[in-house]
């Protein structure tokens, strides 16, 4: 469509509000998303869209250019760990913000910013703001994520990760011991509607399946050390699901609120691995491990080790 560049609802976006697909696909505000939609700036395979529109994973929408929003380079530190013309895997620090956001889109020192400064031949390559950046983590996560640096290596990664295909596994610390050395959570997540903001286990949300193995416990404090494994990519879920079962991530400080027995000032989540097929080259498998960061390892045996 002349003057509308298509997009693919990705899975995780799947039967929700246009409004709320076209705010995350162009990373702008929910009030900006609905305007470009009534400006008929919003098209999918049967016409213009509305607002309240449930669109399905898969679809193909048209979308037009959002407010100009450039994302400048800027020199943020982070760890390159592997890295060819068409990809690129880094290890972003906790505390850093992946990508500018659609409330706040010119918020400074993201990974983002840092990718284009490290990479600029990134820049177009996939979605505006955010350019490369095929899956993300929240602020407070640190830990292993994958970067397309060329439109075919992005285009083929997105896929991938729709299908399943890349293996994430995270190490984390919760509250209270597991009754079982592994496990699984199988819990639809969606919108809190109690709490803005927020997400939880909803009657009627997105699939959603964590699994796990307990690597370490303790009693005294009570706490276990898990390997887990996502075997979808919904946001937050790590986060939410461990919460529900009574057992949340240490230092979570939206979906805990119990205090951090060890005093790492931070929440106990590291994205550590990563398997997934080279988006060119797929008879390479590529195998990434982050460890668990410095200062979370001296905290765990400062104040447990030896227990």
């Amino acid at each position: 469509m002349d003057g509308l560049r298509e997009w693919q609802v990705p899975e995780s976006l799947g039967g929700d509000r246009a409004d709320r697909v076209v705010s995350a696909l162009l990373g702008v505000s929910r009030s900006i998303s609905r305007r470009l939609i009534d400006a008929g700036s919003a098209h999918s395979v049967k016409g213009r869209l509305k607002p309240a529109q449930r669109v399905e994973s898969g679809m193909s929408l048209w979308l037009g250019d959002p407010p100009e929003r450039k994302l400048r380079p800027e020199p943020v530190e982070f760890e390159v760990t592997y890295a060819d013309e068409h990809v690129a895997v880094v290890v972003k620090p906790e505390g850093v913000i992946t990508h500018p956001g659609s409330v706040v889109p010119q918020q400074k020192g993201t990974l983002a910013a840092g990718l284009l400064h490290r990479f600029p031949q990134i820049e177009g390559v996939g979605q505006p703001a955010r350019w490369g950046i095929v899956h993300r983590l929240d602020r407070d996560t640190s830990g292993l994520l994958i970067a397309g640096l060329s439109q075919q290596a992005y285009d083929r990664l997105t896929e991938a990760l729709r299908r399943r295909e890349v293996k994430r596994q995270y190490l984390a610390l919760v509250h209270g011991t597991l009754e079982t050395a592994r496990g699984a959570i199988e819990a639809p997540l969606g919108p809190d509607p109690r709490r803005r903001g927020k997400r939880a286990v909803v009657a009627g949300g997105q699939y959603a399946l964590t699994r796990y193995r307990v690597l370490r416990q303790w009693a005294d404090p009570p706490l276990a050390f898990l390997t887990v494994e996502l075997q979808t990519g919904r946001t937050h879920q790590i986060r939410i699901h461990f919460s529900s079962i009574g057992h949340p991530v240490v230092g979570d400080r939206l979906y805990s609120g119990r205090p951090d027995p060890l005093g790492a000032d931070r929440m106990w989540l590291h994205a550590s691995d990563l398997s997934f097929r080279h988006p060119v080259d797929s008879s390479r498998l590529m195998e990434h491990h982050s460890p668990l960061p410095e200062g979370l390892r001296q905290a765990m045996d400062y104040r447990l080790g030896g227990r």
